[in-house]
């Protein structure tokens, strides 16, 4: 009986502590993504700084500048040199970028620690993907993927949360330098997080390799050691080989159009709805709801999705998304407001959680990492486009619908691009 047999009792078990270790970076990722639109009444409100809405818009997207590098660079460096290194070292450097934001004393400072966030954020959902995907069953993948990435949302909560709690009392200030605290827990991170057993045995650190995937169930038959050996840069190019050519141009439309979507309504959200005619609390609140619902409603389509095919699952969530959204441009009572935010939340983010989860299953493992980087490093554009677009619209002083009938098409268009891409042929779906 080999090691990964003997780890058959208790894999599932073992494979949810890495879920866990990976949601909780997402969380700390998504305080640092969401903890922007929290603070940024605050921030237009500043006397000292007298930001306008453009310049605004212009420090949000330095945070998804710093993302492209990052997600291109850090994805494909974890493919060489492991991901247990880079993960922990992500959360290490947006963190403490995010504490250095809080003592900023002008909009330049401000910014430049923003975009040294925004690298490791960037670098952060790549590794791990990859780990969760590598350390899950296959059978159970969309699911442990969601409840990973559900760490996201709930980061955005939180940031939400913080702001509401704290902003209009303690100021902006104090609400970034929360989202230093992860560091404390480094520690703990780098004590538990397994390396992944691929990379090991392409490193010939064979009983290592063994040694893991024993502990945490991984079937180390499923990597062609050949194809594993062979993995580099040069390499990372085979995800525009013929055989994902499609694949890739469906998953990187997708991306790109839900993260205009994302990005745009988690920068925006609570100064749209402010402006809109709702108090500064629930309007912050608007933020909150998004994020909490996207976070249960990733888990829900992650389960649908394991049973019933990622890319039917994916296009009708993007749909209800864009009919959501369509529905925000009008006034409501509250509670309906709340229902509605909830519904865009699950057919935006949760939906664009899903593309991930998908892409990370659809490719091997020795390119796991790289196409998950380069895929949402191209898709930063869409982020730095969506705050860009809301600071557009403000700053025209449109009617407050534009801004959501235009994030409706995006999130429609970005449901009909997934169905390009052809059913995986390990799984076919």
């Amino acid at each position: 009986m080999n090691s990964v047999t003997m780890a058959a009792p208790m894999p599932l078990v073992s494979a949810r502590r890495v879920t866990w270790l990976c949601w909780f970076g997402l969380l700390a990722e998504g305080y640092d993504l969401g903890v922007f639109g929290a603070v940024l009444p605050g921030l237009l409100s500043d006397r000292l700084w007298k930001l306008t809405a453009v310049q605004a818009g212009m420090l949000a997207s330095l945070a998804l500048v710093g993302m492209f590098l990052g997600g291109f660079l850090i994805g494909t460096i974890s493919d060489r040199i492991g991901r247990r290194g880079c993960f922990i070292g992500c959360i290490a450097l947006f963190s403490a970028a995010t504490g250095a934001a809080a003592t900023a004393l002008d909009p330049t400072v401000f910014g430049l620690f923003r975009f040294i966030s925004g690298i490791g954020v960037g670098g952060m959902i790549p590794v791990a993907s990859a780990l969760v995907t590598e350390f899950a069953p296959p059978e159970r993948r969309g699911r442990e993927f969601a409840i990973m990435y559900s760490g996201y949302s709930i980061g955005i909560f939180a940031a939400a949360l913080v702001g509401y709690v704290f902003l209009a009392s303690h100021g902006w200030r104090a609400v970034m330098l929360v989202g230093a605290s992860p560091l404390l827990l480094l520690p703990v991170l780098a004590a538990k997080l397994p390396e992944s057993p691929a990379l090991l045995l392409r490193a010939g650190k064979v009983d290592r390799a063994r040694a893991i995937a024993s502990r945490f169930g991984v079937d180390l038959r499923q990597h062609d050691a050949q194809r594993v050996g062979a993995a580099g840069w040069r390499m990372a190019l085979r995800i525009f080989a013929p055989e994902y050519r499609r694949a890739t141009a469906g998953f990187w439309a997708a991306t790109f159009l839900g993260m205009v979507v994302v990005y745009g309504l988690n920068t925006w959200l609570p100064q749209i709805m402010r402006s809109g005619g709702y108090d500064l609390g629930p309007s912050l609140l608007f933020l909150g709801v998004f994020a909490l619902a996207s976070s249960a409603g990733g888990v829900l389509l992650g389960i649908l999705a394991d049973r019933w095919g990622r890319g039917r699952v994916i296009a009708s969530a993007f749909l209800l998304g864009a009919v959501a959204i369509l529905l925000l441009a009008t006034r409501w009572p509250l509670p309906v407001t709340y229902v509605v935010v909830a519904a865009a939340g699950v057919g935006s983010v949760s939906a664009a959680v899903l593309v991930t989860a998908y892409l990370a299953s659809y490719f091997p493992a020795d390119l796991r990492a790289t196409a998950v980087g380069w895929c949402l490093s191209f898709s930063r554009s869409g982020a730095i486009a969506g705050p860009m677009l809301g600071a557009a619209v403000v700053q025209a002083r449109l009617p407050t619908a534009t801004n959501f009938q235009i994030f409706a098409v995006m999130a429609l268009l970005s449901g009909i691009a997934i169905l390009v891409v052809p059913s995986p042929p390990r799984d076919g779906r």
